[in-house]
């Protein structure tokens, strides 16, 4: 779609683009305070408190899994597989919300700060100048999108357990487990249930930062892509500026190139804009005197630094996730299996509470799982579409003077890029699907050895 519009106007301001996911990270113990403040004792406060909150988390979340496995070893020969099966669930959630914790802030600080910064100080706000632009503003609108939305749900999905006691008004725990003593004593159920509630804001706050982070990655870098495709399709016009053309050269070179210009669905996320001839005249530059060689490889080259910015940042992506992704989708299958299996199998009085707290995760698992595949799936798209856009150009017009670098470039830009789960499977929709129909396979054996017993 394209639209007439100011460059100058349109042109978005560089902005830190992970405030929201820093913000969840730090609710989760998974990313410091700023620090580093000139008042040094407000500097030795925020320190202190970082890992005063760091420890008390960790001893939140280590204690409620370790419950959760004391039950499952003292019931385990009374044979309420339900009960099992929802302490397994628990346990299975707690350990991976501490694992979580631990990559995110002691294994893989460096890099996710690393990942954080590049991206904030390079990210390119819009294309180069020719005949149409677009800016990042459609991927910074979708990201904010995404992500508030996600974290949102998740934190709606789990504290809704919080609510399942008060509308019993029985003095029951959110999360059923085994405790040494009586927990139903005056401030001591108190004390214990909002250690349980600080336990599931952690686990909300976990889980929305691990993948959410993932996600507006990808959504960030297709719109980098975004920017890349519209500079490749203008190429020749950004080159004719470079040397300074005429306008009757630029009014030809535009009815050349306008017949791309009709085909949709060129970008993943911006609105491409006209734009008008009176500033393509204020974007001359004559004074340089290159000849057109010059200026398209000077143009080129910008091409190219923006196109390794891009894999630069996929690869340390990549290195970053791949090592829990594959993990992740293990953990996925057995949770959607569990479950599934215990909202099914619910039938006590409270099962109708009960199966909607289990359905919210069950939804929560999908669309984490979802969000993880989709996004990797849309990079990897837009990785393949870099030659397609150096063909929107008028490439035929200078074929001679330009065969070579056309050459190398697309061959280059064959190599798509694919985010992985340990190296082992390919993140897609697919994978998605695949992982689905392995959770309900699982379900299936479940509900039969179940049914044995």
């Amino acid at each position: 779609m394209k639209c007439t519009g100011n460059s100058n106007e349109e042109s978005s301001e560089r902005r830190d683009l992970f405030s929201f996911i820093v913000s969840t990270m730090r609710v989760a113990a998974m990313h410091t305070l700023r620090t580093g403040y000139r008042n040094s004792c407000l500097s030795l406060l925020i320190t202190v408190f970082n890992w005063t909150y760091e420890i008390f988390t960790y001893f939140v979340c280590g204690h409620i899994a370790l419950l959760f496995m004391c039950s499952i070893y003292i019931y385990y020969g009374q044979g309420d597989l339900e009960f099992l099966v929802n302490c397994l669930i628990q346990t299975i959630i707690y350990l991976w919300t501490i694992t979580m914790k631990l990559y995110f802030r002691r294994f893989r600080h460096n890099l996710l700060n690393e990942m954080i910064s590049i991206v904030n100080d390079k990210y390119q706000t819009r294309s180069a100048h020719g005949f149409t632009y677009v800016t990042a503003r459609g991927s910074l609108r979708q990201s904010n999108l995404w992500i508030k939305s996600y974290v949102y749900c998740c934190f709606i999905g789990t504290i809704f357990w919080l609510v399942l006691p008060i509308v019993y008004r029985d003095r029951s725990l959110p999360l059923g487990c085994w405790y040494p003593f009586d927990y139903t004593q005056p401030i001591v159920y108190e004390l214990v249930f909002f250690l349980q509630a600080v336990g599931q804001i952690q686990v909300a706050a976990a889980f929305a930062a691990s993948s959410g982070f993932h996600m507006v990655l990808a959504i960030l870098i297709s719109g980098q892509y975004d920017v890349l495709i519209c500079s490749l399709k203008n190429i020749l016009a950004t080159s004719y500026l470079k040397m300074g053309a005429t306008i009757e050269e630029l009014s030809k070179l535009e009815d050349a190139q306008s017949v791309a210009d009709a085909e949709l669905n060129q970008y993943s996320y911006s609105l491409e804009l006209h734009t008008p001839m009176t500033e393509l005249r204020q974007q001359r530059r004559p004074s340089h005197g290159l000849d057109f060689p010059t200026a398209f490889r000077h143009s080129l080259t910008q091409c190219l630094e923006q196109h390794h910015y891009i894999i630069s940042i996929l690869q340390k992506m990549e290195r970053f996730y791949n090592p829990i992704w594959l993990f992740k989708i293990a953990e996925v299958t057995f949770l959607m299996c569990l479950v599934a299996f215990v909202s099914t199998k619910s039938t006590t009085a409270n099962s109708i509470m009960r199966m909607v707290s289990l359905g919210q995760y069950l939804l929560l698992v999908l669309y984490e799982l979802f969000i993880i595949c989709y996004f990797a799936d849309v990079v990897y798209q837009n990785s393949q579409r870099c030659g397609d856009a150096l063909w929107r150009s008028p490439w035929q017009l200078h074929m001679r003077q330009l065969k070579s670098d056309y050459i190398i470039f697309l061959i280059n830009s064959r190599r798509s890029f694919r985010l992985t789960a340990g190296k082992i499977c390919n993140l897609n929709v697919d994978r998605f699907r695949s992982t689905i129909t392995t959770a309900f396979s699982f379900l299936t054996l479940l509900r039969k050895m179940d049914a044995r017993g």
